[in-house]
């Protein structure tokens, strides 16, 4: 009896948090992309399929990672009621698009990563969704919008391969009989760009033959065309800006940015992202030779530790769910004229007996009294009514309550009520007031809001 007890328990519980309050995956799905993460994938088949878009991986990848924020009003099972609690916290919504990712390119509205088994996957572009290396892991791979060129490197090969992302197939190898350190392939493919292990900058059709344009003094940290095709561009390892025409190969200007020496040098169309070996970070435009503040938060995808990440500027309510039964007491200090409530959440907070403002910390205080607080978390002082938490919702004998902590989000929780009832205050939304007096303005919020993102372009 009580093994069956103990397995009911934990159905309840994955009930609660995969379909009440989880970010559960949904069971079909009906829009997923073409290109799946598939080892043995034959790259061959994908021929004349258009690709999918940018916009459709980021909503496929959301639908399976967020459920409705809506399942809020789904009352739990009778045990679990009044033994958790549900926070929501407003930020940006984060969809991982990808995994086991080594390398990754990211221009306008095309994607292309690069995965540790060769797989080159192709999101927006205006060929095929895949091309395959001929080794493993993909090192590094040079493409711009709208071009049927794509150059990677990967595993040990000592060459550049050059792809036709139109046929899903690699047309030629570019090798200039030495190691290869970093490459740069031209907007429309015509030129190519390879620096080796010498530091020798060779420059060529893909196809070659290939001329040796520079030879660097210092380790060069970024190799980059411009978004026209004639002019390409290299920094060094203390900030040397070179140009070079690749059609006369010549170099055509030099510079140097000061701030250096530095780490790492990423081109980002007309800026240059550039790190110091101190940590220091800012953005350097190459046109009009001036820096600026360097903002991560400006990148909408993102790598880090493998995993490919959209930064939706929408803000979202996201949840964590807390198995403890839910607790909130509230003292009083008459010298002082506060309440102190030990709050949901384990912490004391502080609010006038007056106007039922927040207040600093009053710990030190000595005639602290219990204040009794009702079942439906609101009480009286002197004849004047405070509340904490607001009922949102009520679906048979279960009632859904709200608190508000500023700083710290939506606080839910179901709670057993004596007399049935099944009404919704404002569906979709979730309110928060000012302090913890009755006569602040309530403020409803949607649960799902924010400014469009590349999903509404779609």
């Amino acid at each position: 009896m009580k093994k069956n007890f103990a397995l009911l328990f934990i159905i309840s519980l994955m009930i609660v948090f995969s379909g009440c309050f989880g970010s559960g995956r949904s069971a079909q799905a009906p829009d997923e992309p073409t290109v799946v993460s598939d080892d043995s994938l034959d790259v061959a088949h994908l021929v004349g399929n258009k690709p999918v878009t940018i916009a459709e991986l980021v909503q496929f990848s959301a639908s399976q990672q967020y459920s409705s924020l809506d399942s809020i009003y789904n009352r739990p099972p009778e045990g679990m009621t009044g033994n958790y609690y549900v926070q929501l916290s407003d930020g940006n919504e984060i969809v991982n698009l990808a995994e086991n990712v080594t390398v990754l390119v990211q221009k306008e509205n095309i994607l292309a990563e690069g995965f540790k088994n060769g797989l080159i996957r192709i999101y927006g572009g205006p060929g095929c969704s895949a091309v395959q290396t001929s080794s493993e892991p993909v090192n590094d791979i040079s493409w711009f919008p709208d071009s049927y060129v794509l150059a990677a490197t990967s595993g040990n090969n000592p060459f550049v391969e050059v792809f036709n992302v139109k046929t899903c197939s690699r047309v030629l190898t570019a090798d200039v009989n030495s190691t290869i350190d970093k490459f740069a392939v031209s907007p429309k493919g015509s030129w190519l760009a390879v620096i080796d292990k010498a530091r020798r900058l060779w420059v060529g059709p893909p196809v070659g033959p290939f001329t040796q344009i520079h030879r660097f003094l210092r380790e060069p940290l970024s190799l980059s065309f411009s978004d026209e095709e004639g002019i390409l561009m290299a920094v060094d390892a203390i900030g040397e800006f070179a140009m070079w025409s690749p059609l006369k190969g010549v170099q055509i200007f030099r510079s140097k940015i000061e701030g250096g020496p530095f780490s790492s040098v990423k081109s980002d169309g007309p800026y240059l992202d550039m790190t110091t070996e101190a940590g220091d970070r800012f953005r350097w435009d190459v046109a009009q030779r001036v820096r600026s503040a360097y903002s991560e938060s400006e990148k909408s995808f993102k790598l880090k530790n493998g995993v490919v990440s959209y930064i939706s500027p929408r803000k979202r309510l996201s949840r964590k769910v807390f198995f403890k039964p839910v607790v909130i007491e509230v003292s009083k200090s008459p010298s002082a004229k506060a309440f102190r409530v030990n709050d949901i959440d384990g912490e004391m907070r502080y609010y006038s007996s007056v106007t039922g403002a927040p207040l600093e910390d009053l710990q030190d205080l000595a005639d602290w009294q219990k204040v009794s607080v009702g079942n439906d978390y609101s009480f009286s002082e002197r004849g004047r009514s405070f509340i904490l938490a607001e009922p949102i919702a009520q679906r048979e004998f279960q009632r859904l309550y709200c608190r508000f902590i500023p700083s710290k989000g939506y606080f839910l929780w179901w709670d057993k009520v004596a007399r049935p009832d099944d009404y919704f205050r404002s569906r979709g939304m979730v309110p928060s007031r000012l302090g913890i007096s009755k006569d602040s303005p309530l403020k409803w919020k949607p649960l799902e809001a924010g400014k469009i993102d590349i999903r509404d372009n779609n």
